[in-house]
């Protein structure tokens, strides 16, 4: 396994730890098949602050926001997010001063509530059997309506959040990689795939994008099954992607997923999350059609210490407002009212 860094991780003395964020490390993993497949590099995100690559986004919004006037001192910032983007923008509100409430729904692990909570932000969790998989964003855009002064940043549409990976992920591939043959990643927001692939472009790689989505899916079409790979495939089609961008897309089981998350963790040492499986079984796949000297890059988004607790279980019928009273005035209704909105 070799290891590529686009510049020092050390943060001079004094910095603030959003100073810190990106120039993460790209590591060489062996596919399974043999020294024969073409190269896989994975960019490793669990080294950003947060331990994601959402905390990019997070920062970019925020920053993007600031600069246009839109985030003034003092603002309460509302996000339909429990997730690793949540995490970034409570470590981003944290340190710059602002008020944060996020909107998760009630099957989020309980390690992923308090990590949030330490962080200091209020949590409004939505009732996923009553309004179903999109509860959150439903229950966000309510909260909205009610109280015009939230502000929503929205990664689902924002143009910071592609901005984000054009400006630090794929710039720092193009450093780290100076030839590709392949970028591989899965559609969530779709933030990832189109800020690195715009950026493989007008570095004028010839670079083919590929995009990853769980079995049964088909995010470019806007099709969606259930699954337990959290991160893409979201129940959103993504606002940043045109199909004529994508070269291909492939398909993961559940299962690749974790099989190769275990062959990652034991064979290299590297304990990734979910996502990461999903995204390093379809590198895998790519690498297996060619010889030594094709490079394929992919990304990890997170490490694997997030999913080390089973999301929640057996949650209650109606959604439960959690945090102290900020939150509750926030949400503007009480736990029932949230229920009969479905």
């Amino acid at each position: 396994m070799s290891l590529s860094t686009s510049a020092s991780r050390s943060a001079s003395r004094g910095a603030s730890l959003l100073q810190c964020m990106g120039n993460t490390p790209v590591v060489e993993v062996e596919s399974p098949d043999g020294t024969s497949c073409a190269r896989v590099h994975l960019k490793m995100e669990e080294f950003n602050p947060g331990g994601s690559t959402k905390s990019r986004v997070a920062l970019q919004m925020i920053e993007d926001a600031e600069a246009s006037g839109r985030l003034r001192p003092g603002a309460t910032l509302l996000e339909p997010t429990g997730g690793n983007t949540g995490i970034g923008l409570a470590i981003a509100a944290a340190v710059k001063g602002y008020h944060l409430t996020l909107v998760m729904p009630d099957t989020f692990s309980r390690q992923k509530m308090a990590t949030l909570k330490a962080l200091g932000a209020d949590l409004v969790l939505s009732d996923h059997r009553g309004l179903g998989n999109s509860s959150h964003l439903i229950v966000a855009r309510e909260m909205l309506r009610r109280d015009a002064s939230l502000v929503c940043l929205d990664q689902f549409t924002n143009p910071s959040n592609p901005r984000a990976h054009y400006l630090g992920t794929g710039a720092e591939f193009v450093r780290q990689l100076p030839r590709m043959d392949y970028f591989v990643a899965g559609i969530g927001s779709g933030g990832t795939l189109s800020g690195v692939a715009q950026r493989l472009r007008d570095s004028r790689s010839r670079a083919k994008i590929v995009g990853v989505q769980p079995e049964g899916c088909d995010v470019l079409k806007g099709r969606f099954v259930p699954h337990p790979v959290q991160g893409i495939s979201v129940g959103v089609v993504s606002a940043f992607i045109q199909p004529s961008d994508v070269h291909e897309m492939i398909s993961v089981s559940p299962r690749e997923a974790e099989e190769t998350r275990a062959y990652l963790a034991r064979s290299h040492g590297l304990f990734v999350g979910r996502s990461s499986g999903a995204n390093v079984a379809a590198a895998f796949a790519i690498a297996r059609r060619h010889r030594r000297g094709t490079i394929v890059a992919t990304i990890a988004p997170d490490g694997g210490r997030s999913y080390l607790e089973p999301d929640g279980e057996g949650p209650a019928p109606a959604p439960r407002i959690v945090g102290d009273e900020p939150a509750r005035r926030a949400a503007g209704t009480s736990t029932s009212q949230t229920g009969e909105r479905s």
